[in-house]
């Protein structure tokens, strides 16, 4: 046989075998340099009661009826309920706004005197979150598509229910809205998380609200600054608990 023949099958031979000795190593690099994150939906939420704190505020209209403070009351305070919080929100996939379904949970967010659960020395009070989401409603409703508004209602015992403390549900409270897009056989998700204050009254004492009239002929309150210069809707509950006798709880 030719040699000249033989010696280009030989080179043929080896390139062969070198090219097939990199596929797997190509492959490999290939699968690492392309993984890509599950797409999303973005969710954006503006609180509209109280834009300053970028809070919602939800008045149960719980006053003290007993104790110091019952007297000065009526003067400084004011009890009328407003059991709604609203929010702003836009959602969008790919930068395209999407009509999509809405699911709200509800985080109540305590402080408690840690006693048998205390970590340290250091741990004098601790913050304590319970799922309260039963004690809620949410209602999303669409101006265009993606674009609209959530409205949160107090579905909770009622402030003036006889079977209980009503103070007790006095609190902050976490929001988190999460939305569900369904593309082809694909559901995709997005979340977001705002604040709910919930407070037993509106801290009025300059006499600061708004009686509105609605249609039906009940009465609709709006409030000046139901927090009145609180630093935090959290200190704010503090103070009512404590005013309406309910102490801070221990773990």
């Amino acid at each position: 046989m030719n040699k000249r023949y033989l010696s280009a099958i030989a080179a043929l031979f080896i390139v062969t075998i070198t090219a097939s000795s990199f596929i797997p190593v190509y492959g490999q690099m290939t699968t690492t340099l392309h993984a890509q994150a599950m797409p999303t939906l973005v969710v954006h939420t503006i609180a509209e009661d109280d834009e300053l704190r970028e809070t919602g505020i939800i008045v149960l209209g719980t006053p003290p009826t007993t104790g110091p403070f019952a007297k000065f009351f009526t003067q400084y305070w004011y009890s009328q309920p407003d059991l709604m919080a609203q929010y702003k929100v836009s959602v969008s996939y790919n930068g395209v706004p999407v009509t999509a379904k809405l699911t709200c949970e509800v985080i109540e967010k305590d402080k408690v005197n840690p006693l048998k659960t205390k970590q340290g020395a250091w741990e004098n009070l601790a913050s304590y979150p319970k799922d309260m989401t039963s004690n809620f409603v949410c209602k999303y409703r669409e101006g265009k598509p993606g674009i609209g508004v959530i409205d949160v209602y107090w579905a909770g015992p009622a402030p003036t229910s006889p079977i209980l403390n009503v103070g007790q549900f006095i609190a902050d409270y976490v929001l988190v809205v999460t939305f569900a897009y369904t593309i082809g056989h694909t559901v995709v998700y997005g979340s977001e998380i705002q604040d709910i204050c919930v407070l037993g009254w509106a801290w009025t004492g300059d006499g600061s609200f708004k009686v509105l009239t609605k249609p039906d002929g009940t009465e609709h309150y709006v409030f000046v600054d139901p927090l009145n210069g609180f630093a935090s809707c959290e200190d704010s509950a503090l103070v009512q608990k404590q005013m309406l006798g309910i102490p801070i709880a221990w773990v």
